[in-house]
């Protein structure tokens, strides 16, 4: 139970998540560019909590829950001349990904979490404009909030 929302325990918990070959970073370790980087989950700078809302649990409402959803973009490799050469690596990856995600019930801070979502394999822009093949990866969120 918590007496306050929490987003950052949440997203702290999912930065602890260990997927082999993907840096995964946290809501304070967003990069203006991802330069060179490869295999990099961050959250997206735009969007990255959406669906907020706020429910109550009794009739009294001195529980509720607060649901939402984390946004993230994942960064495989920064897209060049041969355009699919990574295809089959970045595929690997997002499998990774979905199961590091769903091999963890709970994430800290969170009553419960739902299985991640992909959005479509394109590409993708970092926030300076460098592009990259990957794809959104989104994760439903259950806190409960005693007030």
């Amino acid at each position: 139970m918590s007496a306050t929302v929490d987003f950052l325990t949440v997203t702290n918990s999912v930065a602890a998540l260990s997927i082999s070959g993907v840096t995964v970073k946290d809501a304070d370790q967003i990069a203006s560019s991802i330069g060179l980087g490869f295999a990099v989950l961050c959250p997206r700078p735009d969007n990255f909590i959406t669906g907020l809302s706020v429910n109550p649990v009794n009739i009294n409402k001195t529980a509720l829950d607060i649901r939402y959803t984390l946004n993230y973009q994942y960064f495989h490799c920064e897209i060049g001349g041969d355009l699919f050469s990574d295809y089959s690596a970045l595929i690997t990856k997002l499998a990774l990904i979905i199961k590091a995600f769903s091999a963890d019930d709970t994430l800290s801070g969170a009553v419960d979490n739902g299985a991640p979502r992909l959005g479509s394999i394109r590409p993708i822009s970092d926030p300076s404009g460098n592009v990259y093949h990957g794809c959104d990866v989104s994760i439903d969120v259950l806190q409960f909030l005693e007030v």
